[in-house]
């Protein structure tokens, strides 16, 4: 379950303009389901000043699930824009849990690499965790939102690798599938990989990767914004839905 609720919170970061300057503040809500039930809420705000950046994502659990499962967490993050794309400068993730809070920090170098984690417990080592030297050329997780706020010439060709401060994703968007619709909505197959910091059972080939599906519709400033994604799991099919 938690591998669903990290993919859902992924597939559904947003997009915005990749021209920083004077740019209202961006606030999207969504809701998830699995097997046609609820899961809960995720809302993201994203502001743009300058070349300066700040993202947050939050997810509500529905209060019938938080017996079973991990509740409420919340991530922000911040950093520089250049040519529209993020350099993260930090990142902190909250979760509150069934047993105990979990608090974890990620710092940046200049070149936008993580340099240093901090956890509230510490993180429990292991031998398949990855630190920030296995981490090079990723963005963290609520960072991804601004990544995908540039704009781009092919609205599904889009590829990033994100790092939470122990394991390695990589999200893309993998080619139109559909033409858009009379709405200009536009359909795109999309591919969720386990990189790295994984348990070797999921990392067989049959339980590394997921696709999804996202229909995205483009902004006035040329970005990108899901209104859907879907994909199958082993609890059924889930989703996430915008709405205002």
């Amino acid at each position: 379950m938690k591998k669903l609720i990290a993919l859902t919170i992924a597939a559904t970061l947003t997009s915005a303009t990749a021209q920083a300057a004077e740019l209202s503040p961006l606030n999207l809500k969504y809701r998830a389901t699995v097997a046609g039930l609820p899961l809960g809420k995720l809302k993201l705000h994203i502001d743009r000043a300058g070349d300066q950046y700040t993202a947050a994502v939050s997810f509500k659990l529905v209060t019938l699930l938080r017996t079973i499962l991990d509740g409420d967490a919340q991530a922000n993050a911040a950093g520089q824009l250049q040519q529209g794309k993020p350099t993260p400068q930090e990142f902190q993730f909250k979760i509150d849990g069934r047993k105990k809070n979990q608090h974890t920090a990620i710092a940046f170098d200049a070149d936008g690499n993580p340099s240093e984690i901090k956890a509230d417990p510490p993180l429990r080592e292991t031998a398949y965790r990855i630190g920030v030297e296995q981490a090079g050329g990723t963005i963290d997780p609520a960072s991804a939102a601004v990544l995908l706020a540039s704009p781009r010439t092919d609205a599904c060709d889009l590829s990033m690798d994100v790092f939470d401060g122990a394991k390695r994703h990589r999200i893309s968007l993998t080619g139109v599938a559909e033409q858009p619709d009379s709405r200009g909505v536009i359909t795109c197959t999309g591919l969720y990989e386990r990189i790295a910091g994984f348990k070797a059972k999921y990392m067989t080939p049959d339980a590394r990767t997921y696709p999804f599906s996202a229909q995205l519709v483009e902004d006035i400033d040329g970005g990108w914004l899901p209104v859907k994604i879907w994909a199958d799991t082993k609890f059924g099919p889930a989703s996430a839905t915008f709405y205002r």
